[in-house]
């Protein structure tokens, strides 16, 4: 269930934190707080974060922000606190969330980006294992898009320093993340072998010295 009523809808805890961060800053202070402000206040790396945070709070109904050069314009429209108790009982019965860090992008295709934290998203605790070892990263590119991994999707992977063969596995390569299968080095020889999921590629072949596993996928989260 996404709405109950005409106006409310779910927040996740993060959400709601910023909302009510915004709600006391202006309180305290007469006026909205900035963007710089809240991007400071919960440890964002850019104003991107907070960007998105904003647009999903007005398009639940909860702030207007009217953009362009207007500065500290931020309007609450309903408080967090205004959230029906009986919606905030089934939100959190039906849907309970765990934040884990948003560690940048993942090549599926050639290494490209070192793991970098950029910000928290909210995550079922339902599809994780171990949550506290878990974190998210976006995928660039279709190499694994016959393992069901598309561009533009949001992968979680477990943190551990192996990987078994034939494993969806993150993997770190001259400072440079990448997502592949993973094969270990077999007699005759010598290389690890990162096979992509695509059969218009080519595997690619490194020194098992040269490979740093940071994790291995353990869930996947598209947009539509």
């Amino acid at each position: 269930m996404n709405i109950i009523g005409n106006d409310f809808h779910p927040l996740t805890p993060k959400e709601k934190n910023v909302l009510e961060f915004i709600e006391d800053y202006i309180e305290s202070n007469g006026y909205s707080p900035s963007f710089v402000e809240i991007k400071d206040h919960f440890g964002f790396a850019s104003n991107n974060s907070v960007q998105n945070y904003l647009r999903q709070l007005e398009s639940k109904n909860y702030i207007h922000n009217p953009g362009g050069n207007q500065k500290r314009a931020i309007r609450v429209v309903h408080s967090a606190q205004a959230m029906p108790d009986n919606l905030k009982r089934i939100q959190t019965r039906l849907t309970p969330n765990v934040t884990i860090p948003l560690l940048g992008n993942v090549a599926a295709g050639a290494p490209i980006e070192h793991l970098k934290h950029d910000e928290y998203i909210d995550i079922p605790v339902s599809l994780l294992k171990k949550p506290d070892q878990t974190y998210a990263l976006q995928v660039q590119g279709n190499s694994m898009i016959e393992d069901g991994i598309h561009d533009g999707d949001t992968i979680l992977v477990q943190r551990q320093e192996f990987a078994y063969d034939g494993e969806i596995a993150v993997a770190v390569v001259n400072h440079e993340a990448t997502v592949k299968r993973i094969f270990h080095p077999k007699k005759g020889n010598s290389k690890m072998e990162l096979r992509p999921a695509n059969s218009s590629m080519d595997s690619f072949w490194y020194d098992p010295e040269d490979v740093d596993i940071r994790g291995i996928v353990v869930g996947l989260i598209r947009k539509y």
